[in-house]
């Protein structure tokens, strides 16, 4: 791991070479290791030394996650959430977030009241009204939700009725 890390930054009398720091990073990760699997989530998420590939970033992030690394649950229920990766999963990535609070990630507490609230008015959202067309909006109430509807200029409404054609 510390190889890696000497290789990005090209300290301890070692050259920047990104694409040797992910070769190392990918046989710690190997090996189990959880910071180092998060990094190579990252690496992969970035392009940084190895071709970008959302699959294998989302795949290591969740390794890493799995073993408890906050600052992992932390980004793989980010991308989820919010559908930075391959695929969209808000439930999933409620789920990731709720482990990266519990352990205190300040960043993740602060996501989590952004995911809750209503995209609309910005109320907190308690009654969970969703899009029923697209499943990405969600709204504090139905009159709320209605509000939204009723106006014909709301670039959602017009994104949704694409959809539906």
């Amino acid at each position: 791991m510390s190889l890696a890390l000497w290789h990005f930054q090209g300290a301890e009398g070692l050259q920047l070479d990104e694409a040797k720091a992910a070769g190392w990073l990918l046989k710690a990760a190997a090996l189990g290791l959880d910071a180092a699997q998060n990094l190579l989530a990252a690496c992969y998420y970035t392009g940084t030394g190895l071709t970008q590939n959302y699959a294998l970033a989302t795949e290591w992030g969740i390794k890493a996650a799995d073993q408890g690394n906050f600052y992992a649950q932390f980004t793989v229920g980010k991308w989820y959430a919010q559908g930075l990766t391959d695929k969209k999963d808000l439930p999933l990535g409620k789920r990731y977030l709720e482990l990266s609070a519990a352990h205190g990630n300040a960043d993740a507490v602060g996501l989590l009241r952004e995911l809750r609230k209503c995209v609309a008015c910005g109320e907190l959202d308690v009654h969970h009204m969703i899009c029923s067309r697209c499943h990405n909006r969600r709204y504090c109430n139905a009159s709320c939700q209605l509000r939204h509807w009723n106006d014909p200029t709301d670039p959602h409404k017009l994104n949704c009725v694409k959809r539906r054609e």
